[in-house]
Order: structure tokens, then C-alpha cells, then sequence
């Protein structure tokens, strides 16, 4: 068996083998934008997760403190209500400070 003949298959192999990685490159080069474009679509999917997580959190923290402004609230109109209460065992006059400050509480609260 000669050598120059398998030559020529030999070269047929190289060249289908160039072929092949050409096309894969090729392929690769084409896909290129399709597969930074998922990256980038994937990457926003888990920050809209992240922001999402993160208002649910904010709203759950704002319940929490619209809970904390009526105790304190009521806790304040309770304080008014025993500090009028004082005054009229006592038979002390109550400052208009003190009954304005009784009426703009009711009216706060009953609008709310």
C-alpha cells in the first residue's frame, strides 16, 4: 500500500473536518445574539424576583407601621380623654389647646 494513495483520502477527511468546524463556528457565530439575549432576559427575570420580593417586604414593613400609628393614636386620645377628665374631677378649665386638640383627633380618626 502506497502512501500516495491514501493522500487524497486523507485530504478528503481534513477538508470535511475544516467544513464541520467552519459550520459549528458559523452556527455558533449566527446564535450569538440569541444567546446573549436569553442571558440578558434571564438576568432581568431574577431582578424583577429581587424587586418584587423587596415591595412585598417595603408594604408588609408599611402595615406594620399604619399598625403602630392607630395604637399610638388611640393611645394619644385616651391620654387627652384622662387629661379632660382631670380637669372637669378638679373643676379645672380645660385649655382650648386641649378641646381643639380632642376635636381634631376625632375628627382624624373618624375619617379614617
Amino acid at each position: 500500500m502506497n502512501i500516495t494513495a491514501l493522500l487524497p483520502f486523507f485530504q478528503l477527511v481534513l477538508t470535511f473536518g475544516n467544513i464541520c468546524v467552519l459550520a459549528y463556528a458559523l452556527f455558533k457565530f449566527l446564535n450569538r445574539p440569541h444567546d446573549t439575549l436569553e442571558d440578558r432576559v434571564n438576568a432581568h427575570e431574577v431582578e424583577i424576583a429581587d424587586i418584587k420580593k423587596s415591595l412585598l417586604q417595603g408594604n408588609d414593613r408599611f402595615r406594620e407601621q399604619d399598625d403602630t400609628n392607630e395604637v399610638l393614636l388611640h393611645s394619644v386620645l385616651a391620654l387627652i380623654e384622662f387629661e379632660i377628665q382631670f380637669c372637669l374631677v378638679e373643676h379645672k378649665e380645660m385649655s382650648s389647646g386641649l378641646t381643639k386638640a380632642k376635636e381634631d383627633l376625632n375628627n382624624y380618626l373618624s375619617k379614617r
